[in-house]
């Protein structure tokens, strides 16, 4: 597991965000409330003032009881002090309710920045990145930017008052001992904040990391379990996972120490903050200078004051923790969008169809050998285009590039003359629709999922698309029909009901520009000629790309792309291509059984 700790250390690195930073981070959403933060900010500030207050207000309270006061006098003080109580109660809990309604406006707008940002990121950093990796950075933003807020705002800041109002009010009785106080109480956070920073919040971090990878592990792996099943791999997965938990476990386990004893040294700490405060008082009393009430004066004050004092360790190692745990969302929120926000490129206005690669060169992120190399082609509009070759051979790399997934580095692609380069990327691909060979369908109802690229399609649009897509009468069959939920990624369909559905959803969509991934390859062969002809009407007028691996689905194509190492190699009709002596496709179909292509 060591690979892990290099690579994590590697990815703080890159981070390079600070405490600063995170504190900027939530104060952006902070002041998007501008009064009810002033409004809690301005209550929490009177009601520590007034608790700072409490024990001068006990002490004048027993003071004129010691003193023999009359009634009145002894009452009207009693007043005071249980005033003053009561209002700081009041107050603060006048701060609280008015922090929820605060609060829980920002869960929903980081959560909600975070997910429209991670819409807007690019194919290659999904391809780079676990899916359950990001699910838990967002939830883990959600919760960790709670403490973060509640321990800056409802903890720190009251403390901070609390601790500068007592000892203005304990310089009014014991000067000299607020100086020793003041000193002593630097000393303290100090000493509390470097066992924090230096000791136990970077093992916070580290268990950060950690939680990240192991929820991305888990995600991963429970997506995979039937291929863990089918390859019998049981054992290897449990074990693999059971050694990531104890990884896991020992960081959280350091964590937990390390904060310990943190915990351990701060209330040392306040065991000598107790002796300076009441050995002072004592020497005061002794030599005169102070009275009974004094001295309860400081007990008080010193009971007001540990429990402030004694959170400040826990409040700076939860801000700490909770400041780790929004490294991740901020990094996240740092990538690079596809597109600039501020982004104005005219929409594409297709007018034809017809698209041309003009010296297109292309290579992954990932790679470095080039996929694409000055290639050059053109599909005329309404022309039904077929890409045939052996795997690897750049046939879906195409199909990305024209969707503009990912940016070539020389050359354009045009569009009815318009370069997609420069043009929305959403006008783009809501003018092409795709049936993949393996669609993936959102756990929702089959009528949102046919409805998925026309959102407001009437029922009898939706119902006419399923029938198109021989899809009808299987919906009709099932007790919920149009309303039935289709499970985590379609899971409760065949690949062939998810295929039917991918291409009733395309027929609704009626888009100018149609790509089909080999989309008929999970159906029988009597739906697959039923669907066929649908198609045929689907694409009338419209251009059309195929990709095929199945040859007998392309012979009517009025092109077909023959592609081989990033490279056209051969363009004409199946007619055409089947008599060239020793050319790719005419040896593919002749060595084809079954319909496929052996690679």
């Amino acid at each position: 597991m060591s690979n892990f700790t290099t690579a994590s250390d590697t990815i703080k690195q890159k981070k390079k965000i600070s405490f600063f930073d995170v504190l900027r981070f939530a104060g952006s959403y902070w002041i998007k409330q501008p009064r009810k933060l002033i409004v809690i900010l301005t209550m929490v500030l009177m009601a520590a003032l007034l608790e700072a207050y409490l024990p001068t207000a006990l002490s004048s309270f027993l003071g004129s009881i010691q003193q023999h006061g009359d009634k009145a006098s002894v009452i009207h003080r009693l007043v005071i002090f249980i005033g003053v109580y009561l209002a700081q109660v009041t107050l603060f809990s006048c701060a609280y309710i008015t922090y929820n309604a605060f609060e829980t406006l920002i869960f929903k707008l980081l959560v909600d920045d975070a997910f429209a940002h991670v819409q807007r990121l690019p194919e290659q950093f999904f391809v780079n990145t676990f899916t359950g990796s990001i699910i838990s950075k967002i939830n883990r933003a959600r919760k960790q930017i709670e403490t973060f807020e509640d321990q800056i705002l409802l903890r720190i800041f009251p403390t901070i008052i609390i601790l500068i109002g007592s000892m203005i009010f304990l310089y009014r009785q014991f000067p000299f001992l607020t100086v020793l106080m003041i000193a002593y109480i630097a000393l303290l956070i100090m000493i509390s904040a470097f066992l924090v920073f230096k000791i136990s919040g970077p093992a916070q971090g580290l268990y950060a990391d950690a939680q990240d990878f192991y929820s991305a592990h888990l995600a991963d792996s429970v997506s995979g379990v039937a291929t863990t099943k089918t390859y019998a791999q049981e054992p290897v997965e449990i074990s693999i996972f059971f050694k990531i938990t104890n990884m896991l476990r020992i960081k959280n386990l350091r964590a937990y120490h390390l904060g310990t004893i943190t915990t351990l040294a701060q209330s040392l700490l306040l065991g000598g903050m107790l002796i300076l405060m009441l050995g002072g008082g004592v020497w005061y009393f002794f030599n005169g200078m102070a009275t009974v009430e004094n001295i309860a004066y400081l007990a008080f004050a010193y009971t007001i004051m540990q429990s402030y004092i004694r959170e400040v360790g826990e409040n700076i190692k939860n801000i700490l923790t909770s400041s780790y745990d929004l490294h991740a969302v901020i990094a996240l929120l740092r990538e690079e969008p596809e597109v600039s926000e501020t982004s104005t490129a005219p929409d594409l206005n297709i007018r034809r169809g017809e698209i041309v690669f003009d010296k297109v060169s292309f290579t992954y992120p990932s790679k470095s050998t080039p996929i694409f190399k000055d290639i050059s082609v053109r599909i005329a509009a309404g022309e039904r285009v077929a890409l045939v070759g052996h795997s690897g051979g750049g046939k879906t790399t195409f199909i990305r590039l024209l969707e503009c997934l990912y940016g070539i580095h020389e050359g354009h692609i045009f569009i009815d003359g318009q370069d997609i380069a420069l043009v929305s990327r959403r006008s783009l691909r809501s003018a092409i629709a795709l049936v993949p060979q393996d669609p993936i369908l959102f756990h929702r109802t089959l009528r949102e999922n046919i409805a998925y690229a026309k959102p407001d399609a009437s029922m009898a649009e939706i119902c006419a698309a399923a029938k198109k897509a021989h899809i009808a009468d299987f919906i009709m069959k099932l007790p919920e029909q149009y309303e039935t939920l289709v499970g985590e990624r379609g899971v409760k369909l065949s690949g062939g009901e998810r295929q039917r559905i991918a291409i009733a959803r395309a027929i609704l969509a009626d888009r100018p520009i149609l790509i089909f991934d080999e989309a008929t390859s999970s159906l029988d062969s009597k739906n697959e000629q039923e669907i066929q002809k649908a198609l045929q009407i689907l694409i009338e007028g419209r251009t059309s790309i195929m990709i095929a691996h199945r040859l007998s689905t392309v012979l009517d194509a009025d092109r077909i792309l023959v592609f081989d190492a990033g490279r056209i190699v051969e363009d004409g009709k199946h007619a055409e291509l089947i008599l060239k002596e020793n050319g790719i496709y005419a040896n593919l179909f002749k060595l084809q059984s079954g319909g496929f292509i052996p690679d």
